[in-house]
């Protein structure tokens, strides 16, 4: 149980129970004339999940932009581009979709790894 303490009470409420996951995998895309979305993660538990992990763009001929979208598909914060041999850590929290978008602009193989650590409670 976890107490708060101030100068006139103490005061408990019951512990949460957390569930943390934690996911590694590749990811590849071919572009050939339109955009590439790339689901990186979809929320499906709830909206408190909390996520931290990495994205990795090994191989790429152009700049590519990952995204956190709400459960409404709109962007949390600014879109983060990513060069190729580069990587981004992050950490965010009631999320709905995590997508990388490969351009259309430049044609070719892009590939890296994408590894999330969510963490939610159990209700």
């Amino acid at each position: 149980m976890a107490c708060n303490s101030t100068s006139t009470a103490l005061t408990c409420c019951s512990d949460k129970n957390y569930v943390q996951d934690k996911v590694c995998t590749p990811w590849s895309g071919t572009v050939v004339a339109a955009d590439v979305l790339i689901v990186a993660f979809t929320n499906n538990l709830n909206q408190n999940i909390v996520g931290t992990g990495y994205l990795q763009y090994d191989v790429g001929p152009a700049n590519i932009t990952l995204d956190f979208l709400d459960s409404a598909g709109n962007p949390i914060n600014a879109t983060l581009t990513l060069a190729p041999g580069t990587s981004l850590a992050f950490t965010y929290r009631r999320f709905s979709v995590i997508q990388i978008t490969l351009p259309a602009a430049t044609a070719g193989t892009y590939q890296g790894e994408f590894c999330i650590t969510t963490r939610y409670p159990i209700q």
